[in-house]
């Protein structure tokens, strides 16, 4: 039973990695404009996971270019193992949600200091081409 979980979870992942290549790849065809892509993992019913996709979503309008791709991960398992992927990745360990992954940063947690850190990097990738934080490796 534990293999059957392994195998569909390893399928769920895939299948997100696949979404998210084609995705990116199909907005660059489609544009050549540089695009940000930002994943934000969030928990239901946390107050900062809340905080921070409402300031996430209004920044989207300054920066069309902004890609967010947001996972819910209590309910989700692949959602949660896509978390811990990037996190090791990234070399973090994060001890709760939300967890943001933009450019080279990985952020646990959000407050004002940290949406200042998000919105700056943000603007260093429309300088610059900023890899998809799902290959980042630090």
């Amino acid at each position: 039973m534990k293999s059957l979980r392994l195998h569909i979870s390893l399928i769920l992942i895939l299948s997100l990695i696949f979404l998210s290549i084609n995705s990116t790849v199909a907005e660059n065809k489609k544009d050549n404009k540089k695009s940000v892509v930002l994943y934000l993992f969030w928990r239901e019913g946390c107050p900062y996971c809340e905080k921070e996709k409402e300031f996430l979503y209004s920044i989207k309008k300054k920066y069309p270019k902004l890609e967010i791709r947001d996972y819910e991960v209590i309910s989700n398992l692949a959602s949660r193992e896509l978390l811990m992927t990037m996190s090791k990745s990234y070399g973090i360990n994060p001890s709760g949600v939300p967890v943001t992954f933009v450019g080279d940063k990985g952020i646990v947690g959000f407050d004002e200091e940290v949406a200042r850190q998000i919105e700056d990097t943000i603007k260093a990738c429309l300088k610059k081409v900023c890899q998809d934080p799902l290959f980042y490796k630090k």
